[in-house]
């Protein structure tokens, strides 16, 4: 049919050329004596988009290298903590803002990253500066709000739980997540979905309410499957794992961002929080199946990702296009980047990248096909790729210190609203080695699985003839604060002395407690040095809770 048109185009938009104009408005002057040339390769290859990619790639020599970073990783960490010291925070009110001038809250995720920059930053004033400043938030929020106010995702588009696992009163923190999970599963559809519900008339016209795509379902999946996969909760496992089933009907990653977009637009916002859902997926009940979908919606978040660059536009390369699309049809976002949706599928590509080093891609049942091929290498540079980009676009001194652009224009122009440097400095903590997340360890038995989840690495977890043993690696001086479900401790020693049984939920000094209602086991444990061994003797079995 002859309904497509193909052609190089010289000179382009915006300087030259009205954007979607067949005509020049404004003549190109070419010197006398010099030439330009235009080139073009087509490739035409059956099954996915991205089997052309994979073509591309094969013929250019793989993935380019990121751009050199443009500042060393302390100086980062410098930057990003006056961003959170300075330039998102309110003296007077003591809150956090999300975006430069806008109001402020409470934000334990970045009292979470201060907690990190004050353990491993190497100026000592520094690391004094960060702490304080986590104290002083860590205080007003449990004023406020009590322990469950540090589980707040306020300003946050990533971090989700963390600053409990570093900061302490763990057990009462987890406890006031479960009506948020109960609430999304009781707001979950039968086939498994969550349906587009406008939240206002603006909104009515970005999709056909009740309607359904991978955006409307996958960040409510993950939010499920993360706390299942922390806390081996059955239930939520079971609701998350019938999201993840309605899904694979998904090809497109679609509707991640219906605050403003409409929900059929290509987005790679939701590739993101798809990534997340079926990785934690797979982290949870160790199914291939679920690891082989989060690879096939990491591979369709490539697309909107810059791989080549303009000569001295060093915020190109690795910059993400948001959407494939506009905002409520008024403009449209092609070759304008969002460094923060990028971020947030970087850093969940970065677990997949980590998981993949050490669990082979084996063949499924998953109706998803894969396309690209890449390597466990191929997806750590995609990360470094977007990361680097947005610490070019990131401001490192003046005013703006620390925030970045909610989108550029011409790859070099900074457009507000100025965001908080979350996205970047998480990115750049992972790709250091020092990745806020919350670990997970899980081992089978004939009766159960037991969970161990936690702030520090977790090492060598076994079974015993009359218990578990592992270690923790966190940092020396600091307790480090974990969860365990699936057995009832009788005692618990620590590098072979015994660690007190608490009364009540242990908070910070060291303890463990048995979580009755819950079935769970909390462990705030002393480290006088790196690593912690940690042995537990199993009193009666715990009950099921499933």
């Amino acid at each position: 049919m002859a309904n497509h048109r193909l052609a190089l185009f010289l000179p382009s938009t915006p300087d030259f050329v009205a954007e979607n104009a067949g005509s020049a408005n404004k003549p190109y002057e070419l010197p006398a004596n010099k030439t330009v040339t235009l080139d073009a390769c087509l490739v035409v290859a059956p099954g996915p988009i991205n089997g052309a990619l994979r073509e591309y790639f094969l013929d250019t020599g793989g993935l380019p290298k990121p751009n050199p970073w443009p500042r060393s990783f302390q100086n980062e960490l410098d930057v990003c903590r006056a961003g959170l010291l300075k330039t998102l925070w309110n003296e007077k009110t003591e809150r956090w803002s999300h975006c430069i001038g806008w109001a402020g809250s409470h934000a334990p995720g970045f009292a979470a990253l201060l907690w990190l920059d004050s353990q491993i930053a190497e100026n000592a004033e520094a690391t004094r500066q960060s702490r304080k400043r986590v104290e002083l938030a860590a205080q007003n929020m449990l004023r406020d709000g009590g322990p469950g106010s540090l589980t707040s995702q306020a300003n946050c588009h990533i971090m989700q739980w963390e600053f409990p696992f570093l900061y302490g009163y763990l057990p009462e923190a987890m406890a006031s997540l479960e009506p948020q999970i109960k609430s999304l599963i009781q707001s979950q559809q039968p086939d498994g979905g969550w349906r587009y519900e406008p939240g206002n008339e603006q909104q009515a016209g970005l999709g056909q309410v009740g309607d359904s795509v991978l955006g409307t379902c996958a960040n409510r999946a993950a939010t499920l499957l993360r706390y299942a996969r922390i806390t081996g909760d059955a239930t939520a496992l079971a609701a998350g794992e019938k999201a993840l089933r309605f899904m694979e009907a998904f090809r497109v990653p679609r509707g991640g961002q219906t605050w403003e977009c409409p929900m059929y637009e290509p987005d790679i916002l939701a590739a993101a929080y798809a990534i997340r859902a079926y990785h934690d997926g797979f982290r949870a009940t160790g199914n291939p199946r679920w690891l082989r979908d989060a690879v096939y919606w990491a591979e369709n978040g490539v697309p909107f990702i810059y791989l080549w660059s303009l000569p001295d536009k060093p915020m190109m390369l690795g910059a993400t296009i948001p959407v494939f699309g506009s905002t409520f049809y008024t403009h449209s976002w092609l070759a304008m980047p969002v460094q923060w949706c990028g971020l947030v599928y970087a850093y969940h590509v970065f677990h997949l990248a980590r998981e993949l080093e050490h669990s082979p891609l084996p063949k499924t049942d998953s109706p998803l096909p894969l396309g690209l091929n890449f390597s466990p290498a191929d997806w750590r540079r995609i990360v470094e790729l977007i990361t680097v980009s947005g610490m070019h676009q990131q401001f490192a001194d003046g005013d703006r210190i620390g925030a970045y652009p909610d989108s550029i224009s011409q790859f070099e122009k900074r457009n507000p609203a100025f965001i908080n440097p979350e996205d970047i400095l998480v990115n750049a903590l992972a790709l250091q080695g020092f990745d806020p997340d919350v670990k997970t360890t899980r081992l089978r038995r004939a009766d159960n699985t037991i969970v161990v989840s936690s702030g520090a690495e977790i090492e060598n977890l076994e079974a015993t003839s009359n218990g578990i043993r592992f270690k923790l690696k966190f940092f020396p001086g600091e307790p480090s604060h974990s969860l365990i479900a699936g057995l009832k401790p009788k005692q618990v020693l620590v590098d072979g002395r015994p660690l007190p049984r608490s009364v009540d939920p242990v908070r910070h000094e060291p303890g463990w407690w048995w979580d009755q209602t819950r079935q769970r086991t909390y462990l705030t444990v002393p480290h006088e040095k790196k690593s912690a061994s940690v042995e537990i003797t199993e009193g009666a079995a715990p009950a099921r809770n499933d």
